[in-house]
């Protein structure tokens, strides 16, 4: 019987055997092959150890978040982590200004200028302090708001960073931080039986009935918290704390913050005074720390402190008073 010449071994084409190799032609590298799971670090596929089982196929780690490897995944984000750096001359140059100009009462010899005191004093020769006292301030601060760009100009904008991770729970953080303060200092006003204002808070209450708001705004809103956060976080946390443990610095920050709210009364005052401004001090440390040193962050929280504080005493005081 003659063989059809189809049926010979040249012309049959045998289908591959089923197994790894064939499964694998049809499977793009890096993706999951039949049976694998993933999600767990040393989990593999199904059919590993069992009998029948392809040999070769090693267990597969899934990726961050169980994605398997090969396919697109989240970026893991790091913590923000500012460097201030060293101490320069500016900064020295900037803190003797402000020794000179806030301790050392160096502000006063404005009163020197020929013709300055002339605008504040009444006919009757009466010195409206008020506005006298926010003249020098203004002054004051608008030199020293220029000294503290000039020697942070560039760590400041760059501490904006710290909003691109979590941007928008820091956002949110910087009203709860401030009702925190809030709540603090009224279960203290409670507990005192009394409402105690420091002479500080009662001559801003004063200039506010003397000055404008826009002016008042510049200065208490904008340049003072600029050039506090300067001193007392930026240099007395910030880069202090490459010599001196962090924590330490953060206490040495809040007494002194709070203290030189005390200096026009020769540092007398009632102990319960003290209590706002080592409040709004803790919370603008802890959360410094917390930041990643961002100077900008714990500006913008001071900045919105006292924007609150201005608008009532503009709006809401001349009711009630």
């Amino acid at each position: 019987m003659t063989q059809d010449p189809r049926q010979a071994p040249q012309y049959q084409h045998s289908a591959p055997p089923p197994g790894p190799q064939s499964a694998a032609q049809d499977i793009p590298p890096g993706w999951p092959k039949r049976g694998q799971r993933y999600g767990h670090p040393g989990s593999g596929p199904r059919t590993a150890g069992m009998p029948g089982a392809p040999s070769g196929v090693q267990p597969a780690h899934g990726g961050p978040g169980g994605i398997p490897p090969g396919w697109p995944g989240r970026a893991q984000r790091e913590r923000i982590v500012l460097d201030p750096g060293p101490f320069t001359w500016m900064d020295l140059a900037t803190v003797l200004a402000y020794v000179l100009i806030f301790i050392l009462g160096g502000a006063a010899v404005v009163a020197l200028v020929p013709g300055f005191m002339d605008r504040f004093t009444d006919a009757d020769g009466t010195v409206n302090t008020a506005s006298f006292t926010f003249a020098v301030n203004l002054i004051s601060y608008a030199v020293l708001s220029a000294l503290v760009l000039i020697a942070c100009w560039r760590p400041f904008v760059r501490s904006f960073q710290t909003f691109r991770d979590r941007g928008w729970l820091k956002a949110g953080l910087i009203p709860g931080v401030w009702f925190a303060c809030i709540m603090v200092n009224a279960l203290v006003v409670f507990a005192a039986g009394e409402p105690i204002k420091s002479a500080n808070q009662l001559a801003i209450e004063e200039m506010t009935t003397q000055v404008d708001f826009l002016p008042m705004l510049l200065v208490t809103v904008l340049m003072a918290p600029l050039v506090e956060e300067y001193i007392f976080r930026h240099l007395m946390i910030g880069k202090l704390s490459r010599y001196i443990n962090v924590w330490v610095c953060v206490a040495i920050s809040m007494v002194l913050f709070a203290m030189i709210h005390f200096i026009s009364t020769g540092f007398q005052f009632n102990p319960v005074e003290v209590v706002p401004y080592l409040t709004l001090a803790a919370a603008i440390c802890v959360t410094y720390v917390l930041t990643g040193r961002s100077l900008a962050f714990v500006v913008i929280l001071h900045v919105f402190n006292n924007l609150v504080s201005i608008v009532v005493a503009y709006t809401l005081l001349p009711l009630v008073s």
